[in-house]
């Protein structure tokens, strides 16, 4: 029964793969059948490389009980790298506290892996070594794209960790060493993985996080009143003294406006008036030529702007208006400004 819901639980296309088998069988026939389930297993993503799948088949083919054969084997690896990629999902977002690798050890072996041990005991003979349970723990949940398989290694390194024991004839259950021993490198690497992939994010999301405050920043400095048109306009007038067309200078000042007014967003005029009045006074003053800017001083000009700009001020002080209806609203009044500028203090013809 307990094989029945654990084979549920992992449920594989045991059908379809057997299927396949049976193709490379008949594609293959004179070759022998632990060549064919290497090569099955090769062409399913299981294992380092031919020869070492083939080696593990080879040494593990007598110690598979009697009901039971090397393709039940080779379809229970599949599974276990299945049953990886569920045990892989639940780490990723498993939290434990202080990070503690201990405790990471314990949660995925009881909840992935003794159930494991139960099953896949099914599988193997019950006379031999306990150290060949681990060594085939390893084997069997190692990372699908491990680059070495290499079996002899592999038994070296729980051969003595986990001995088989005995009190008097009866053997004791050391099922609990046997998983530890085969699982506990593999379980802190891949958590190590996950913590170093969360502090990768994390320092990716910080990263963004400082680049949109940037990026926010410098929009902020974007949208400023800029005169650079009005500017030129007024440098080209003070230079070739030729008359302005109203419509040019209606361009100037729409585009002085539209440098920080924007259609969408919402102001109150009392929030960018001084500031407007400034910018505005200093692009018609940096546009004059040496001999006009000793006429026409800063000051005064903004004293100008700021009485031509009083009735609109009383009515919108503190109204929040949108960037455009703004922007129409004092085209006409910087507009006046600038056409009685150039017919009084910079008319050339006085």
């Amino acid at each position: 029964m307990e094989c029945i819901e654990y084979e549920n639980r992992y449920k594989i296309d045991k059908k379809r793969l057997i299927s396949y088998y049976n193709r490379i069988k008949r594609q293959f026939k004179d070759q022998d059948q632990l060549s064919l389930i290497a090569k099955f297993l090769l062409n399913q993503s299981i294992g380092s490389s031919y020869n070492d799948i083939y080696s593990i088949l080879l040494y593990f083919k007598d110690k598979i009980k009697i009901e039971k054969s090397l393709l039940d084997f080779a379809i229970e690896w599949i599974r276990a790298q299945k049953i990886r990629l569920e045990y892989k999902k639940y780490l990723i977002r498993a939290q434990y506290p202080q990070n503690n690798l201990a405790l990471a050890i314990d949660d995925c072996i009881f909840r992935f892996f003794l159930a494991i041990d139960k099953y896949l005991r099914t599988l193997i003979k019950n006379n031999i070594q306990e150290y060949n349970f681990s060594t085939l723990y390893e084997i069997f949940f190692c990372p699908y794209d491990t680059k070495n398989l290499n079996i002899e290694d592999i038994l070296l390194r729980h051969m003595h960790n986990v001995p088989t024991h005995f009190h008097g004839n009866s053997r004791i259950n050391v099922n609990i060493i046997i998983l530890r021993s085969a699982l506990s490198n593999l379980i802190v690497k891949d958590y190590e993985d996950v913590l170093f992939s969360r502090k990768e994010e994390e320092a990716m999301k910080n990263k963004q996080l400082n680049e949109n405050i940037k990026s926010k920043s410098k929009k902020e400095i974007i949208y400023d009143f800029k005169g650079s048109l009005l500017e030129r306009m007024i440098k080209t007038y003070c230079i070739s003294k030729k008359q302005i067309d109203p419509s040019e200078i209606e361009k100037a000042v729409s585009q002085f406006l539209s440098s920080y007014l924007r259609f969408g967003s919402f102001y109150k005029f009392a929030e960018f008036k001084d500031n407007m009045t400034k910018c505005f006074a200093e692009a018609i003053i940096c546009g004059l030529t040496d001999n006009k800017k000793n006429q026409i001083q800063k000051n005064h000009l903004e004293s100008a702007i700021s009485n031509a700009l009083m009735e609109f001020n009383k009515i919108n002080y503190d109204l929040k208006l949108d960037g455009l209806a703004l922007k129409n609203d004092l085209t006409p009044i910087l507009k006046d400004i600038v056409i009685h500028l150039i017919n009084t203090d910079l008319n050339f013809k006085k």
